[in-house]
């Protein structure tokens, strides 16, 4: 189940760094218009999602 959270995250990540310079309203969503807050929330999100599956990986198999 960790693994399908930390998946998603990082599908949605990737979505706010690709797509959010052309998805108004994802980017209105994180509050912000500019795309420093675009990279920011992408970022954080796929590092989050990227830990999880790290974390499943090495500590849950």
């Amino acid at each position: 189940m960790l693994a399908i959270v930390g998946l998603g995250l990082v599908i949605l990540g990737i979505i706010v760094l690709i797509f959010g310079s052309t998805a108004p309203l994802l980017r209105l969503y994180f509050g912000d218009r500019s795309v420093i807050s675009q990279l920011l929330w992408g970022t954080l999100l796929f590092a989050l999602g990227a830990l999880l599956l790290i974390y499943n990986a090495a500590y849950l198999m």
